[in-house]
């Protein structure tokens, strides 16, 4: 018979986590949802309590927590705000593809980082045009000697004008559909990538999203991650794992409703 009570060591981060939002997200989740802020201290409080970096592998720097473990966070996360924990559970999304579609030199470049230095990572898929229809997807990805020149909008980005680095989703062949999709990291500091406006959101309003633009930003050929076409298979995979976040949060929310 299958048993969902929880570990000892599961009841200790969840009561952690609860208590994190008991004392520091709830007595100001209204103010903060209200004006739109981003409490950056908060978050940075979060990190170095370890609740940001859980997902991470001991191999890379974090606790290597599982698929479950984390949803016992998310959970009391988002009893706290959602809002606040769409924003502190993002970089598990951005991430994601590298860890799954990687090399080992990818991830100590692109995920060990996030384990010890206090930053933000974006997911870039969405696009004004494209969404569930990852087929549609406009961004582009040419190859140009030995990188790609990558030009495009992505839109409803989680800290897209607060992130470092982005995952993002372009197309290598139109003609192909879902199928010429392929993925990339680019770091925030690659000349042609920019934010663009702040959507004034009816909820979550403490997770801050915006447009994030590439204008022939060029990035190396070693920052494709898996095969040219393997893009949509990589998104597809990560947003498997991160329903299961999503169902977690929800009950959290429903909880303090």
């Amino acid at each position: 018979m299958l048993g969902f009570d929880p570990t000892p060591e599961q009841e200790a981060l969840r009561e952690m986590a609860h208590k994190f939002a008991v004392n520091e997200i709830r007595p100001r989740a209204a103010e903060w949802d209200r004006d739109g802020a981003f409490p950056m201290e908060l978050f940075r409080k979060a990190f170095d309590l370890g609740l940001m970096t859980g997902f991470i592998p001991e191999a890379y720097g974090g606790q290597g927590l599982s698929s479950l473990d984390t949803c016992f966070l998310e959970e009391e996360l988002a009893w706290g705000c959602s809002g606040v924990t769409t924003s502190m559970t993002a970089n598990g999304l951005a991430l994601g593809p590298i860890l799954l579609a990687g090399t080992e030199e990818q991830k100590r470049s692109f995920v060990a980082p996030f384990a010890t230095e206090f930053r933000f990572t974006s997911f870039c898929l969405t696009e004004p045009g494209a969404g569930s229809d990852a087929g549609g997807i406009a961004t582009t990805a040419r190859r140009d000697g030995d990188g790609y020149v990558l030009n495009g909008r992505k839109c409803f980005i989680t800290n897209g004008a607060h992130a470092s680095q982005y995952t993002v989703f372009a197309s290598t062949d139109r003609s192909r559909g879902h199928k010429g999709l392929s993925a990339f990291v680019v770091p925030r500091e690659t000349p042609g990538v920019s934010s663009g406006k702040k959507e004034d959101k009816m909820g979550q309003r403490a997770s801050e999203t915006s447009d994030v633009l590439f204008e022939d930003a060029r990035v190396p050929g070693m920052n494709r991650l898996g095969a040219e076409g393997e893009g949509f298979k990589i998104a597809m995979r990560t947003l498997d794992y991160a329903r299961a976040s999503v169902a977690a949060m929800a009950v959290g929310v429903a909880r303090a409703a």
